[in-house]
């Protein structure tokens, strides 16, 4: 996995220089390439949290946890081989904005997470401060943000299948992620019952504050 992001980071990077090179310094490519340095910057990081992360305290048990991990955070890998279509200027920028945020928002989250980051269902650090105050599962959100902005940028049927079964496999991931976590610590219960796990409540948005 730590290959196959790297190649990610590695392709996002010759994206960008060569987005670079064609330099038309409007609005709409600054966005589009900050999007590029959003995602290549979340590339990177994954690839250090993987190998710098901790050694599980706790893994999920049998092939479904980990299949649906797999399927979760690889599904749209296929995006790739998706006929693009041209949506208006308008709707690429929001495309692109929306993209942009996705991922900023996912770099915000996976340094919080820090060192406990982990593709598979597994325990290794119990992490409740910063956006994790907010919602149990952040990273997740801000993952569905993005999706959000590839789904804007090409509005296929296909790309909005791909984009649910993804959805679908990362909330069976996180449920798996939740049994874990409970069982590796004690405190988790505590923690599950004054934390929503993907919607922020008005309380928690205020400790957020």
């Amino acid at each position: 996995m730590t290959l196959y992001f790297t190649f990610c980071a590695t392709l996002k990077a010759a994206t960008f220089l060569v987005a670079l090179a064609g330099a038309e310094w409007t609005v709409a490519w600054i966005v589009d390439l900050t999007a590029d340095v959003a995602a290549l910057g979340f590339l990177v990081l994954v690839v250090g949290m993987t190998v710098a992360r901790l050694p599980p305290l706790g893994t999920a048990q049998g092939i479904e946890p980990r299949i649906s991990a797999l399927i979760g955070c690889f599904a749209t890998a296929t995006l790739i081989a998706v006929p693009s279509t041209r949506p208006s200027p308008q709707v690429e920028f929001l495309a692109d904005l929306t993209t942009t945020v996705g991922f900023v928002l996912c770099i915000l989250c996976l340094w919080w997470l820090g060192r406990c980051f982990s593709i598979t269902a597994q325990a290794r650090r119990l992490v409740t401060g910063g956006p994790y105050q907010i919602v149990r599962h952040p990273l997740y959100v801000c993952e569905a943000i993005v999706l959000l902005g590839i789904l804007l940028g090409n509005a296929t049927w296909t790309t909005v299948a791909i984009c649910a079964i993804a959805l679908a496999f990362q909330y069976r991931r996180l449920v798996n992620e939740e049994r874990v976590l409970r069982a590796a610590f004690p405190e988790y219960d505590a923690y599950g019952q004054t934390t929503p796990m993907l919607i922020p409540s008005l309380s928690s948005l205020c400790r957020w504050q």
